[in-house]
């Protein structure tokens, strides 16, 4: 295996250079991994960035850190998936805030970013407290996030993200098929009904929930969809991984659902049903590459048909 090395002689993880050979065909930026030296070179050439010699645990984005004199502490993340990069990017334009990290400079053509680093950036997922109070805070943050969109290019249609579904070849010995097909039926219907198209997050869980030194929380790694926000609850609802687990999971899924509809104003129901289908979902593309997170997944969405009513 070939190493790629940066200026300050920071390597490159194996498993992001193994996953991006394996995945080449997707349609990637050619030649990204051979530049990536050269791009952040460039990059902090330009802004004066001292990066640190650590590297971002990723699965096949690459993410450094590093101080400007002019910007302060920033991250730049860098991506083979062009279709992906534009759309966290234009989810980083539209949805510019207090509560979003500042996009400070942003290479189209190499899928590079620059942006801003929160501080000190403790998880929300590492900070002691009652589920009912993280839950209350993640949904007043991510409201915030959410608004119209008049410019779709660049944004992942909901509809096509949630292809992998309707696509879905059974296979019970991994996911229960008849699962599966309540999760399509209430796909279907959800799409059909839906009234609210926005910005939405696509990813939102207590790992992208980051605090400032100040207190206030900020939401990092949009994935860039417009759609219906109901949709963003699916992986609050299996996360932390232990709450699948818990013996009161319903009680814990049901008071998050109440919680988020007192804070959103969207319909209980609603989110309970984009909660099931999201987890499926999330199950089906987990089947290749994260099988512990696609039995979570499949345990969350089994145990929340009990609180989906249509």
């Amino acid at each position: 295996m070939t190493e790629i090395k940066f200026h300050t002689g920071l390597v490159v993880p194996e498993r992001v250079i193994t996953n991006v050979n394996e995945f080449a065909h997707q349609d990637f930026t050619p030649n990204w991994l051979s530049s990536l030296p050269r791009v952040i070179e460039a990059l902090c050439a330009k802004w004066q960035i001292a990066l640190e010699p650590v590297i971002g645990d990723t699965w096949i984005t690459v993410v450094l850190f590093g101080t400007s004199p002019d910007l302060g502490p920033v991250v730049i993340k860098s991506s083979p998936n062009a279709v992906d990069f534009v759309a966290q990017a234009r989810a980083f334009e539209i949805g510019a805030g207090d509560n979003v990290p500042r996009l400070y400079d942003l290479d189209l053509e190499h899928c590079t970013m620059v942006m801003e680093r929160i501080v000190p950036g403790t998880e929300l997922r590492h900070v002691e407290m009652d589920d009912e109070v993280s839950t209350r805070i993640g949904a007043e943050t991510l409201r915030t996030f959410w608004r119209p969109v008049s410019d779709v290019e660049g944004l992942m249609p909901q509809r096509r993200v949630m292809q992998p579904l309707f696509d879905w070849t059974p296979e019970p010995e991994l996911i229960d098929t008849g699962l599966v097909a309540q999760a399509q039926q209430l796909a279907a219907s959800l799409l059909q009904r839906s009234t609210r198209t926005c910005l939405v997050h696509g990813d939102f869980h207590h790992w992208n929930v980051l605090q400032r030194t100040s207190g206030e929380w900020v939401l990092i790694d949009p994935v860039g969809i417009v759609g219906d926000p109901a949709s963003d609850i699916a992986r609050w609802m299996h996360n932390p991984p232990e709450i699948a687990v818990r013996e009161d999971f319903l009680d814990v899924a049901a008071r998050r659902i109440r919680i988020w509809a007192d804070v959103t104003g969207i319909d209980a129901d609603e989110l309970a049903s984009w909660a099931l289908v999201g987890n499926v979902l999330n199950a089906i593309n987990c089947t290749a590459f994260a099988p512990e997170v696609m039995q979570t997944c499949i345990r969350v969405a089994h145990r929340l048909q009990t609180l989906v009513r249509r």
